[in-house]
């Protein structure tokens, strides 16, 4: 069978370990091309979209034209659904936020939504789209935000190990807020899953599963 090409756009390294064990174990017929520009973020973090926005433009013109994929999806928290809108227009093929498909499933969780980062910006577009999947629903939440400082640089650094002792914490302050469920915001932080089993009492969505099903059912003559 012949696989169906798609092209990961990602901001930050250590997002691409998690996503690719991931797709490689439970999407078999994908054939994925990761393009990467980490100087996103810092564009992201000094608030210069404009920017961004075009450099992410050429990222998936060269997905769509040089490496021919049938759908790209956006990786990075920071990206605002909107951001991702005006760039679909550009393009023929679909264009998916990654984690939208996490937000609609965290609003039917309950009423209070914790929200975990390690990169501070990302809390901004994070909690903005559970805002908007929850006035979709018609459902009224609460956000409750926690940050891991320290934790992403150390990940940088190379101590995971440090990383995840920083965000498991983070995680069990949400917990302790009573919050319905725990949203990871960046995919880099879906490594802890597995040390969470058993560990907090709320379900810890990360985004690998639900933009898995987006990702197939956008396909073209998808099913």
């Amino acid at each position: 069978m012949e696989k169906r090409k798609v092209a990961f756009v990602h901001t930050s390294p250590p997002a691409v370990g998690p996503l690719m064990r991931f797709y490689t174990e439970s999407a078999p017929e994908l054939e994925i091309t990761n393009l990467l520009d980490d100087g996103l973020l810092r564009l992201l973090a000094a608030g210069d979209h404009r920017t961004a926005e075009a450099r992410l433009r050429d990222m998936l013109g060269v997905a769509a034209g040089t490496y021919g994929a049938e759908a790209a999806m956006i990786t990075c928290s920071s990206v605002s659904k909107e951001m991702v809108g005006r760039l679909a227009e550009s393009f023929a093929l679909p264009v998916i936020k990654i984690d939208y498909p996490m937000a609609r499933r965290a609003v039917g969780a309950g009423r209070r939504v914790g929200v975990a980062a390690t990169f501070p910006p990302t809390l901004g577009p994070t909690s903005k789209l559970i805002s908007e999947a929850a006035a979709e629903a018609g459902a009224e939440i609460e956000i409750v935000q926690e940050v891991a400082p320290g934790a992403y640089d150390a990940l940088l650094s190379g101590d995971a190990e440090r990383h995840d002792e920083l965000l498991l914490e983070c995680v069990e302050r949400l917990v302790g807020r009573d919050v319905a469920v725990v949203v990871l915001a960046q995919v880099s932080m879906a490594r802890v899953l597995p040390k969470l089993e058993g560990r907090v009492r709320v379900p810890v969505l990360s985004s690998l599963q639900t933009s898995l099903e987006a990702l197939r059912a956008a396909l073209p003559n998808a099913g």
